[in-house]
């Protein structure tokens, strides 16, 4: 497994210094390796885009680390180190990245570099009056995304919040669907 596949496969993290561990080194010990704070489960998260009203296709090109998000729905639950998927809404509706959160929400107005890229100007206050994120592009498949049809067909993906209820923001994955979603970018 290269360094990537463990990043991208680490189930525990530590909320102090940001560490993340693969659940057999949880199994020998339950503390950060570099700090001692005991490690705590990440969770997995969909961050959705409308390309109607934000050019993620264009910022990406241009800006492929890390960008602020927004975190409408489950703010008090996101932490540093959770793990995200990008995904676009829309005609070409699917995933199209995989992140890493570095850093709890918190309210922060949106750096102007990024926004140039919204086309609903009106909408970029909401940085202002909700918390954000910052996630850190881990694996992006602008190229070869894992499209909506696929994720309805596939015997674990069918049952994510998104394809039920695609309104909204921040949708909650499963470890289970967050695995799938790994294999299937392989």
């Amino acid at each position: 497994m290269n360094i990537m596949e463990q990043i991208l496969d680490a189930e525990f993290g530590c909320r102090k210094c940001g560490k993340t561990v693969l659940s057999k080194q949880y199994k020998f010990s339950r503390f950060c390796p570099d700090c001692g704070t005991l490690l705590h489960s990440l969770k997995f998260w969909i961050f959705q885009f409308n390309p109607t009203v934000y050019r993620w296709y264009d910022w990406i090109k241009k800006n492929r680390e890390s960008e602020q998000w927004l975190t409408s729905q489950h703010a008090k639950e996101i932490r540093k180190g959770d793990r995200v998927v990008i995904w676009a809404s829309g005609e070409k509706a699917g995933i199209y990245a995989l992140g890493e959160v570095l850093e709890n929400p918190s309210k922060r107005a949106l750096s102007p570099k990024q926004q140039k890229y919204w086309i609903k100007r009106e909408d970029i206050h909401k940085f202002e009056e909700k918390k954000s994120v910052i996630i850190k592009y881990l694996k992006l498949m602008i190229d070869k995304p894992i499209l909506e049809d696929v994720c309805r067909k596939d015997h674990i993906l069918k049952t994510m919040e998104i394809l039920k209820q695609p309104q909204g923001t921040n949708f909650l994955l499963t470890k289970e669907q967050w695995k799938r979603i790994l294999k299937l970018t392989r």
